[in-house]
């Protein structure tokens, strides 16, 4: 059977539509972690860079397909506020995961968000003020110390999130007792976000303890009682405990969430 030449080109156009649709729809499915992270983004509940990191993961690991261009859009050297309106439409819902990857486009393009390679001193040279630079060496200081603590740190996995632990301080107070200041660096190792939670001192989920009792922390580095961990994104997380702490005895850090369980060796030094 002979079938017309324009009912073909028709069949054609609607077949080439509906994968181009579907490639569509599967390079911008996006994680739900990545859309909190633009909705606190655009509140300024966390910085330019932990969000731009964020999207780097996404784009380094294929699960945001954005296409590499050598056109650079602008000279600017900052993230435009119209992007960050447009994160925050999309967290809402007003706007499309097309439309928020087009904001992320510009901003590959424009060299903002760099991709696949590796950030030196010389790269915060492009920012024209001195508060801009820095920011920029600030980051990478921040960065630095990140992987600098990781090599020396002593690692435990509990549950999908790893702990580095770095090292711990200790200072005698005018009362006798211990300030005992751990130092961590946690990373998300799941495809998830994992968020630590401590609400406050009766509602928390980590603890010291020496095997018999346990001890409130006094304060610790997460914001608003929790911190949301991204996939692969390290971070510094310190946590300072008060009380009759004696360095004879054997201390472990406890983790009790619901991701997971576990108990991390700490060293406390006279």
């Amino acid at each position: 059977m002979n079938i017309p030449r324009y009912i073909t080109i028709i069949l054609c156009v609607t077949l080439m539509s509906g994968v181009i649709s579907q490639i569509s729809a599967e390079q911008f499915v996006m994680p739900n972690w990545i859309k909190n992270n633009a909705k606190w983004w655009y509140q300024d509940q966390i910085s330019d860079s932990e969000f731009i990191r964020g999207i780097q993961y996404l784009i380094q690991n294929k699960i945001m397909i954005v296409p590499s261009t050598n056109t650079n859009v602008t000279g600017e050297n900052k993230i435009p506020s119209w992007v960050k309106n447009d994160a925050g439409w999309w967290a809402n819902g007003t706007i499309s995961d097309n439309e928020f990857v087009s904001g992320i486009k510009y901003l590959v393009s424009s060299g903002i968000i760099v991709v696949n390679s590796t950030q030196s001193t010389n790269s915060c040279d492009k920012f024209t003020t001195a508060a801009e630079k820095e920011t920029c060496l600030e980051q990478l200081d921040y960065d630095k110390k990140i992987q600098d603590d990781i090599k020396t740190g002593t690692p435990t996995t509990v549950g999908p999130v790893t702990f580095y632990y770095v090292n711990s301080e200790s200072q005698k107070s005018d009362d006798g007792k211990i300030i005992l200041t751990i130092h961590f660096v946690v990373q998300n190792n799941a495809n998830n976000e994992v968020t630590m939670t401590c609400q406050r001192q009766d509602s928390c989920n980590y603890s010291l303890s020496d095997g018999q009792n346990g001890i409130q922390y006094s304060t610790n580095t997460l914001v608003y009682g929790s911190l949301t961990l991204i996939p692969n994104t390290p971070k510094l997380v310190d946590w300072t405990f008060y009380g009759s702490i004696d360095s004879t005895k054997n201390y472990t850090f406890l983790v009790k969430e619901s991701w997971g369980s576990g108990s991390i060796p700490i060293k406390i030094l006279s």
